[in-house]
């Protein structure tokens, strides 16, 4: 299947091509903070902004602040937030923090469920540090953290599972800054440090399997997000560009970008209902 890549800062014309109407929220607008590190959209349709310092929703024109409260009121752990998920089965948004945990936001019924690192607790969540949650292929989860790998969350019993350095023979590092789940029983995982194994496939619900790639075969090292399009293959942006692999032929597709567009520090791809990737 053919597939368009679109590079916004290189493709300016695009912008010019038809009139648009740009509004800008921000502290002026009513939101938290300017800092914004990921956005989401609910079942109802609200839009959530996680910042630096909190939450916000937009809807109906409005904005409404979530923030750590001490007062006793039921709301999120941690001002400083780093990504959101909507739940794909569940009425549940799904916040990251940088230091507190996950939290569990339930629209439906407006309620706060809060899941922490408990050292008693083996099955509870690994570290309260928080990169990314990703909706896994079972209708669970899987968390990225910063400092202890990844957790596959099981959300009928509450348990957290780890797949580190520790449990994990072979786990290139425990600094994971995004993962996709393959829906083939694979999960991609990139790891965000200097190791050249940077990237690794689940095969079972049960054990972590690892299968590095090439080293000579992404442009960077540091593997900052991983993104499955509608044809099954899986993009990975890294801090030196972005490449393609074919998870059938398990190879990668190098691009040779001469205008230099792609080849810094890719954070985001999502891909839109005209097959076109934004980078």
């Amino acid at each position: 299947k053919k597939i368009l890549l679109s590079i916004f800062l290189c493709l300016p014309f695009l912008l010019s091509a038809q009139p648009y109407t740009i509004k800008h929220l921000s502290i002026r607008e009513g939101l938290s903070n300017n800092h914004v590190v990921s956005i989401a959209q609910d079942k109802r349709g609200s839009l959530w902004f996680a910042t630096e310092e909190g939450l916000n929703k937009f809807e109906e024109y409005a904005l409404t602040y979530y923030k750590e409260e001490t007062t006793g009121k039921q709301s999120i752990t941690g001002n400083e937030l780093n990504c959101l998920l909507d739940d794909p089965v569940d009425s549940i948004l799904w916040i990251g923090t940088q230091r507190a945990g996950i939290n569990a936001y339930n629209y439906a019924n407006d309620s706060f469920i809060t899941y922490r690192h408990n050292e008693n607790n083996p099955e509870s969540l690994v570290t309260d540090d928080i990169t990314k949650i990703i909706a896994a292929s079972d209708g669970n989860l899987w968390i990225c953290t910063y400092w202890k790998g990844v957790d596959y969350f099981d959300k009928q019993t509450g348990q957290f599972t780890h797949y580190n350095t520790e449990t994990v023979p072979g786990f290139a590092s425990n600094h994971i800054w995004s993962a996709i789940d393959g829906g083939n029983g694979l999960l991609y995982i990139g790891h965000g440090t200097g190791d050249s194994d940077t990237f690794h496939k689940r095969q079972d619900s049960q054990e972590l399997h690892t299968r590095a790639a090439n080293p000579n075969s992404l442009p960077g090292n540091e593997v900052t997000c991983v993104y499955k399009d509608k044809s099954g293959n899986i993009w990975i942006g890294t801090d030196r560009g972005v490449v393609l692999f074919n998870p059938e032929a398990e190879s990668f597709i190098p691009f040779d970008d001469k205008t230099n567009c792609i080849s810094y520090r890719v954070y985001d791809i999502r891909q839109l209902d005209d097959n076109r990737l934004w980078i």
